[in-house]
């Protein structure tokens, strides 16, 4: 008997482990903690996702440039994530992360809401308590959430810095898109902006150094 509750217990406590990786690894709720502290490091990437999840790459950061970084679950469309380190040498320190197209990842609003690739301007809205401002479409920053004028997402994160880019879908009013477009902010609340339904295509968290 002894031997049998021996074994009962080894192999629970085997399929708790595995719950609590497989738990680990369908996580979609990004957050400013655990492995994405502050001061996380690769090893807390590999020990919350796995090592087969987690890769070393260089990350696309705009205009060209890359930087050093990681990909977690490079071969899950809906569940990638990219992020890129402040202490690229040592592999520490996040300093952004990316969510992007396709993946499924999402971010808690301050009340709960989920803003996620896809997110509709206005529900961006609702979630900040307030309108905010977007830079003008098509050209180098288009469609970045400029700034939260002081609304719900400007300090919802735990010290990170939300960023989300929007898109205009195919068919979108040609005359609204040509008066949104250029090196100028809008606001969200603009009646143009409204006729073009802009929706999240790229979710950011971003430290400080």
């Amino acid at each position: 008997m002894g031997r049998l509750a021996l074994a009962l217990r080894l192999a629970t406590v085997a399929l708790l482990a595995a719950a609590g990786t497989a738990q680990a690894q369908t996580a979609d709720l990004l957050a400013c903690n655990g492995p994405f502290a502050r001061d996380a490091d690769e090893a807390a990437l590999i020990k919350a996702f796995g090592p087969g999840n987690v890769q070393r790459a260089r990350i696309e950061i705009g205009e060209g440039e890359k930087a050093a970084g990681a990909i977690l679950f490079p071969k899950d469309r809906k569940r990638r994530l990219e992020l890129i380190w402040r202490d690229g040498a040592k592999r520490r320190q996040p300093g952004t992360i990316y969510v992007r197209e396709g993946s499924g990842w999402e971010v808690a609003g301050p009340a709960g809401e989920r803003l996620a690739v896809g997110t509709p301007v206005a529900a961006v809205e609702a979630a900040n308590g307030k309108p905010f401002s977007i830079l003008g479409f098509d050209w180098d920053y288009s469609g970045t959430a400029a700034d939260w004028q002081g609304g719900k997402l400007a300090k919802a994160f735990g010290g990170c810095k939300l960023t989300i880019r929007f898109g205009y879908p195919k068919g979108a009013d040609a005359k609204a898109l040509d008066r949104l477009s250029g090196d100028k902010e809008f606001s969200s609340s603009n009646p143009d902006m409204r006729l073009v339904k802009p929706t999240a295509y790229e979710i950011l968290l971003s430290w400080s150094d």
